[in-house]
């Protein structure tokens, strides 16, 4: 007689598997709790136990909330110079934001002119930005300057004033969450204006939840914290606001 063999998908596992062992956790920190009379214990057990397999979630949580409550606008430490009509004179974004080209490997009219409306009401000259395209089956990077308000200079190797800067710096969880920092610096002075950062949060798959609670890759990037940042209210309070 022919046998059949059961098999259960792991996705219909997982609920089950993680609420029994969020029930163990609540059983053992309740038992222990009540039979040594400490309702502190209850709570110590309880975040010990969940911890086993929850810890690096905990932590994220803690992590994006200092950055929300209290790093998202304390990072500016100079007022930046204008003209009389509250524009900066020139700036460079090259590696900090990467401009999509749509036609070719080079800025087309049509993107040239997108890229004016969008940046010559706070910025007087130009725009130093970096674009990339995909080619022939691979990613073609280039860097390309923007004339804005009609200006165009006779000096092309003419510095932009003000540069934003992009670096991956360390953090102390390196396997939890990673950092990228960004500096406005008036290059005429040297002078920092502003920082901003980006925080990400990373993922693995060799943690006990893996092994046991059927968190294959995908839950983990479902239950994934997203990335915090106050690049762009930096950028609007140091460069763009009067």
């Amino acid at each position: 007689m022919p046998s059949f063999e059961l098999v259960v998908p792991e996705s219909f596992l997982f609920i089950p598997a993680n609420l029994s062992f969020i029930s163990f956790c609540f059983f053992i920190s309740f038992l222990l709790s009540r039979i040594l009379k400490s309702t502190i214990l209850f709570f110590v057990l309880l975040i010990s136990l969940l911890s086993i397999a929850y810890y690096d979630i905990f932590v994220k949580y803690a992590i994006r909330n200092y950055y929300s409550f209290f790093k998202m606008d304390s990072q500016i430490y100079a007022k930046t110079p204008k003209n009389s009509e509250f524009k900066i004179d020139s700036l460079s974004i090259i590696g900090v934001y990467n401009y999509p080209l749509k036609y070719s490997t080079a800025l087309s009219e049509t993107e040239i002119e997108e890229i004016k409306e969008l940046h010559e009401y706070y910025i007087e000259k130009f725009i130093d930005i970096s674009t990339y395209s995909y080619k022939f089956n691979r990613y073609i990077t280039n860097n390309e300057r923007v004339y804005l308000n009609k200006n165009i200079s006779l000096n092309k190797n003419e510095p932009p004033r003000f540069e934003v800067t992009k670096k991956l710096v360390d953090t102390f969880l390196p396997k939890i969450y990673g950092k990228y920092e960004y500096r406005f610096v008036d290059k005429q002075t040297n002078i920092v204006l502003a920082t901003a950062f980006n925080i990400f949060f990373v993922t693995s798959n060799d943690k006990f939840r893996n092994r046991y609670l059927y968190w294959n890759p995908q839950k983990e990037e479902d239950f994934n914290l997203p990335a915090i940042q106050n690049f762009d209210i930096i950028y609007k309070r140091v460069l763009i606001d009067n």
